[in-house]
Parts: structure tokens; C-alpha cells; sequence
């Protein structure tokens, strides 16, 4: 994701001309005086006093005042008798999210950054400079706003997909690393944070593109329900990454609990082939008096060639059934 940090300091404000069809940068906060005019301004935290100096000149909803000048929890969105509270969240490169706090009136959106440290709202000034149309109404302005915010979402689940594909190749590199699995719980802790905030704003999307309102004319309205596809499109992307990460897990167990079942096989067949030893030792080493092998001039090399030919016979049998050693295995590499 190309997140970089950007040094926007001072409140921007884009006024949009509905008769010559063009965007100019303005100076100071005020509103517009053409009808289909429209006015964005942009503040980040850092200029919050002017903030609360912009919104002293509309006649805004106490609590509208309170929601601008602050953040919510979670995306929401609030409807006032003139105007509109949308809190939408940002995804950062280092997959964090930044929460922007929107109002937007008849004619004019004010927007609100928790921190001056994402591209959108720097590129979103380009866009607008290079396409006025794009700020031709604040459901216009809100559109390109959001589908911003989806565009980083969607190249962040190109990048969580290309995370979770180099732990699956992991696994089978380095299948005992204790590191896959605590970046797999690592990894689910953050991608179900990510969801609830994406599913979130879906639901916020799909309730702005069904509402009848001046702010939000018909043709915005349009634009903003193919929205509601691409935040979706991230919430199963998610759901798909979870599972993945589970499946991932449940491998390395596999993996592991094979090793250990390799290593116990082993272990049994070894035991196996000194078992019949012990018993030849263990009966030529009792102390009985008539016992004819013990005074054999060859009962010693007897024994040995016994107890060593019974265990390299049963390791023979063992290599034959396949059950220990390089026996010739089917060759499973597509022709």
C-alpha cells in the first residue's frame, strides 16, 4: 500500500463552482453563497480549536458538534433535521486503522482526521483539483471519500494474501518453528479486529445508500451502493483468511504429530528387533547346571550369530513390509 505520511498541517478548504465547473482553494472557512455550490474542508487533529471555531458558525445539533469535534468507537452513522454525522475508519500500511469523522449539510462536508499520517485525504485533493465534478454535491464528495477507504482496504487483503501464502510455504520449510503458529494467532487476532470494523462499515454504506435525503441526491446514491460490493468483497476475503490461517495451524500439527509418530515408530521397531536378543541372552545367562550349550567349545559363537541373525532377519522383514527404511515409494509428481 502506498500509505505515506504527508505534511498537511493547516485546515484545507475546497470550494466547488457550480457555474464555471471548477474547484478553488480558499483561505478561510465560509460557506457558500451560489446555490449548487459546494464546500470541503478538511481538519486533522492537530488544528481541533479551529475546528470547534468552524462549527460554532452553523446551527448544528449539539450532539452533531460533539461527534464532529471527536471520534467514535466504531463506524456509525447519525441523522439530524439539516445534516449528517458519518465516522468511518481508515487502514494504515502497518494494518491499524485511523478514524475519520465526517458532517456533512446542504452544501458543504467537514472532515475530521485522528492523525495527519495516511494518503487519502492528499490525494483525494488531487482528484478533486483534477476532476471538479467530483465535487459537484456532499454525497459526491462522501462517495469518493469512502471509496478511498475501500481501495486501501482492498490492496491491504492483496497484502494479507500474500503474508498468509508465505506462512503456508513456511510450514512446510521449517514445520517445528513455534514462530508460525504465534504469527497465526497473531495474524486471526488482527485480520477478526479488521472484520468487525469493515462489517461495520458495510452496514453503514447500505443504510446512507437507502436514505432519502436532500444531502444524498439519487445520482450519489447510485454511486454509493456499488460501495457497499467492495466492502463486502473485504469481509469475505477476511472470513476466507481466517479459515486459511486455521487450516495453516491444523497443518503444523499435522506435521508435528507425524515427526513424533516417526520418531515412536522408530523407537518400536528397534525394541522389536532386540527383543528376541534379550530373551536368547537372558536364557543362556541362567544359572542352571545342566545346561550342555555353556560347555560347547563353539555355544558362544553360536549365541552371537543367533541373536545378531534373528534381529538383522526381523529388520529385513520390517524394510520388506515398507515399514522401515528406503523402500522404493510411489512417485506422486504429476507426469
Amino acid at each position: 500500500m502506498q500509505m505515506q505520511s504527508r505534511n498537511m498541517v493547516q485546515p484545507v478548504f475546497l470550494l466547488y463552482s457550480s457555474k464555471e465547473k471548477s474547484i478553488q482553494q480558499i483561505k478561510n472557512f465560509s460557506l457558500p453563497n451560489q446555490k449548487g455550490d459546494t464546500l470541503w474542508a478538511h481538519i486533522n487533529s492537530t488544528n481541533k480549536n479551529h475546528l470547534i471555531n468552524f462549527v460554532e458558525l452553523l446551527n448544528l445539533h449539539p450532539l452533531a458538534v460533539n461527534a464532529i469535534t471527536s471520534f467514535s468507537q466504531s463506524p456509525r452513522i447519525d441523522m439530524y433535521k439539516n445534516h449528517m454525522y458519518v465516522s468511518t475508519f481508515a487502514i494504515k500500511e502497518d494494518y491499524s486503522n485511523v478514524r475519520i469523522s465526517i458532517l456533512l449539510g446542504e452544501n458543504y462536508v467537514i472532515t475530521h482526521e485522528e492523525k495527519n499520517d495516511i494518503e487519502i485525504f492528499s490525494s483525494l485533493i488531487e482528484d478533486f483539483k483534477d476532476h471538479p465534478n467530483h465535487m459537484s454535491s456532499p454525497g459526491h464528495i462522501l462517495y469518493h471519500m469512502l471509496d478511498q477507504v475501500s481501495k486501501y482496504y482492498l490492496e491491504a487483503v492483496d497484502n494479507i494474501s500474500k503474508e498468509i501464502q508465505t506462512l503456508e510455504k513456511n510450514v512446510f520449510k521449517f514445520p517445528f518453528a513455534n514462530e508460525i503458529g504465534h504469527k497465526v494467532y497473531n495474524w486471526k487476532g488482527k485480520i477478526h479486529m479488521l472484520r468487525q470494523v469493515v462489517e461495520a462499515q458495510e452496514s453503514v454504506i447500505r443504510d446512507i445508500a437507502n436514505l432519502d435525503l436532500s444531502i444524498i441526491n439519487e445520482e450519489s446514491g447510485i454511486y454509493l451502493k456499488t460501495l457497499e460490493n467492495n466492502f463486502q468483497r473485504v469481509v469475505n476475503a477476511f472470513d476466507t483468511f481466517i479459515d486459511t490461517l486455521n487450516g495453516v495451524f491444523d497443518l503444523q500439527m499435522s506435521l508435528k504429530a507425524d515427526h513424533t509418530n516417526a520418531i515412536m515408530k522408530t523407537l518400536t521397531l528397534v525394541s522389536v528387533i532386540f527383543i528376541p536378543m534379550t530373551f536368547i541372552a537372558g536364557m543362556y545367562g541362567m544359572n542352571f547346571e545342566h545346561m550342555p550349550e555353556l560347555a560347547w567349545q563353539f555355544g558362544y559363537v553360536y549365541a552371537l550369530i543367533l541373536m545378531f541373525g534373528l534381529g538383522l532377519s526381523i529388520a529385513l522383514y520390517f524394510r520388506n513390509k515398507g515399514w522401515w527404511g528406503n523402500k522404493s515409494k510411489p512417485n506422486y509428481k504429476e507426469k
